[in-house]
């Protein structure tokens, strides 16, 4: 199997020009109801898509991620300004020890709490049990978050 090119923000927002004109499809989208993409902190705003990017970044060492979709109060929009965020990582491989995974991922979201304010909650959810929910220990879970979930990276 050919591995996949992985691309970091930081990298290619170099290659971006910004006095570009943004797209009509951009601006658009810019005009659409705010998802929960927001939270507050101390601060001010903080953009939840990306400390979820930072996140991402900060996994790719040690894990196969695939896919990051946030789901729960802020993909619904009926969130506080105290909600977290709720990421599910779907990961590539076979699935291995869920406590461990879970407990360094949540050593890693905590780094990006103290970088950026936004609590994530990860959750991680292995291909193979992404693609057969019935092999995960909460199926009703996953159909929940395919259904109110937003993508917002995948590979």
């Amino acid at each position: 199997m050919e591995k996949r090119k992985r691309y970091h923000l930081r990298k290619l927002l170099t290659h971006c020009n910004p006095s570009a004109p943004m797209p009509d499809a951009m601006r658009e989208w810019d005009q659409l109801r705010s998802v929960g993409l927001e939270q507050p902190t101390l601060a001010g705003q903080a953009n939840i898509q990306e400390a979820a990017l930072a996140f991402s970044e900060k996994l790719a060492d040690r894990f196969g991620v695939v896919q990051l979709i946030l789901y729960g109060s802020r993909a619904r929009g009926n969130y506080k300004p105290e909600s977290d965020a709720d990421l599910a990582v779907i990961l590539s491989g076979s699935p291995v020890d869920f406590v461990v995974t879970k407990l360094d991922m949540a050593s890693v979201a905590f780094d990006v709490l103290v970088e950026t304010g936004v609590l994530i909650q990860p959750l991680p959810i292995w291909e193979s049990e992404w693609n057969n929910p019935k092999n995960y220990s909460n199926p009703a879970l996953l159909q929940n978050i395919v259904r109110e979930g937003i993508v917002l990276w995948s590979v």
